[in-house]
């Protein structure tokens, strides 16, 4: 992938500005939020300024452990941020629902947004309502999408399978009658 010439002038001279998106993908609807000052379109979307959303750093790996990040929301009145503002997200589908964040490059001169860069895909395992220094604060727990690389799917190695995919191929013929075969060596003598 490149990345526009004006993108790497301004990384190499270290006067990028970089700025964080979310997509939350509920079912009841998405929501696109960003920690700018104003509203962002990109790609489609209106993203709504939102600096009170803390996103706790994506690790980086290798590998396909899935490793689940945390955001917080706390109630700030002065923002309209208010506990029963915060409890209205039980009212929202998202339970296993879709979060994409991206870091955003822009420039500073002229603030024109260069790049977005996809940084992490998630889904919303849990929301807990708690207080944390005397104020309500929503935490929601991610779990990465590395969990669908453990999960088992509905196909299997059976000639029956095999059917559905292509008719008449017989390669998985004998692989529900042949499951586990032991093989014992004699020592030479």
């Amino acid at each position: 992938m490149s990345f526009p010439a004006r993108l790497q002038t301004l990384l190499a001279e270290g006067r990028l500005v970089v700025r964080s998106l979310g997509d939350f993908l509920f079912g009841t609807g998405a929501w696109y939020i960003w920690n700018g000052a104003s509203e962002l379109t990109w790609n489609g979307h209106t993203y709504i300024p939102n600096q009170l959303i803390a996103i706790e750093e994506p690790p980086q790996q290798l590998g396909s452990a899935a490793l689940p990040i945390t955001i917080t929301m706390p109630t700030r009145a002065d923002f309209g941020i208010t506990p029963d503002k915060l409890a209205q997200i039980e009212s929202v589908d998202y339970k296993g629902r879709t979060v994409i964040l991206y870091d955003a490059y822009f420039d500073p001169d002229t603030r024109e947004l260069l790049h977005v860069e996809p940084m992490y895909r998630g889904y919303i395992d849990t929301i807990e309502h708690v207080i944390d220094g005397g104020e309500m604060v929503l935490r929601a727990n991610i779990e990465t999408a590395a969990l669908d690389n453990h999960r088992d799917g509905y196909r299997t190695a059976s000639h029956e399978d095999q059917q559905l995919i292509s008719a008449g191929d017989k390669f998985f013929e004998y692989a529900s009658t042949v499951r586990h075969e032991n093989f014992y060596i004699t020592p030479y003598q």
